[in-house]
């Protein structure tokens, strides 16, 4: 709660602050949105039960966000609350690209973004770049790493709404972590955005992301406790279709599955049967 109220003061004084200099800041879309994932071998339901409203606010060339979330583990007959979420964001934007910054904050860690993105005719790319300072102690007793991560579109193209890009998913463990885990993962993958159908009301689009080579870097990597995603190992397809109920209003439903192929260890042999990944998403937005 602490950190809530931290978060949304921060929020206040910027509104004041904006509203104080020519009382133009003024709210752009409110939404609403339910994601189920999961995985064989998880809870009936999901594992990661999320539900989030979000507020999306302008001034002049600056765009700004809050969200606030929370998140469970839902099976047939219980119900666990795994975390509640606060994020606040900015955009700076400009004629072909946008600089930002990003604050998440959950009960377990705060992440902390620099942010940028950009276009120009056939090509775009974007990257959020964060800092994950951890709190609590593993399954050992021991101090949380910290990490940096980094989710990166280097170059794309796009023609005709067809979007091709290449992404890097990349974290970096600060400080040395316990024999047998990962110190480093670099996953390159390409993701392909095409529209499948677009009606007077219904919109239909799919996504494809699929993974080409992962570079992990473990301390011991012959006492190996964690699972990797092989080599062209990993292919999530996702189909959405989008809904406008009138000018303001739109409704949307998504649906991902994930084939994958994981290199396991002796002490990870649990995983294997953890072959199905399902991810469910469905909301509203409304533009003012």
């Amino acid at each position: 709660m602490k950190k809530l109220a931290l978060l949304l003061a921060a929020l206040g004084v910027m509104s004041a602050t904006t509203f104080a200099a020519e009382s133009a800041l003024r709210i752009t879309n409110v939404g609403q949105e339910v994601e189920i994932e999961n995985e064989s071998g998880g809870s009936d339901i999901g594992e990661s039960v999320y539900f989030g409203t979000s507020v999306g606010l302008a001034y002049k060339d600056w765009t700004f966000g809050v969200i606030g979330a929370k998140r469970w583990n839902v099976d047939t007959d219980d119900i666990d609350s795994v975390t509640g979420r606060v994020v606040l964001y900015a955009w700076k934007h400009f004629d072909n690209y946008k600089l930002g910054f990003r604050l998440r904050s959950e009960k377990d860690y705060d992440r902390y973004y620099a942010r940028g993105a950009w276009n120009h005719g056939m090509f775009w790319g974007s990257a959020d770049l964060w800092y994950e300072a951890k709190s609590g102690k593993d399954v050992k007793g021991n101090d949380k790493n910290d990490t940096w991560r980094g989710e990166i579109f280097p170059i794309g193209v796009q023609y005709n709404g067809i979007k091709l890009g290449w992404f890097v998913d990349a974290e970096i463990v600060s400080g040395s972590v316990a024999d047998g885990y990962r110190e480093q993962n670099f996953e390159h993958q390409l993701r392909l955005y095409a529209p499948l159908y677009k009606g007077e009301k219904l919109t239909l689009t799919t996504q494809i992301r699929h993974t080409l080579t992962v570079d992990d870097k473990f301390n011991k990597e012959n006492v190996s406790k964690e699972s990797r995603y092989e080599d062209f190992g990993r292919t999530r397809v996702y189909l959405e279709s989008d809904y406008k109920v009138n000018e303001a209003l739109n409704v949307y439903l998504k649906y991902g599955y994930e084939f994958r192929e994981k290199e396991y260890v002796k002490d990870r042999k649990s995983d294997e049967n953890k072959n199905y990944y399902g991810d469910l998403i469905f909301g509203w937005n409304y533009k003012f």
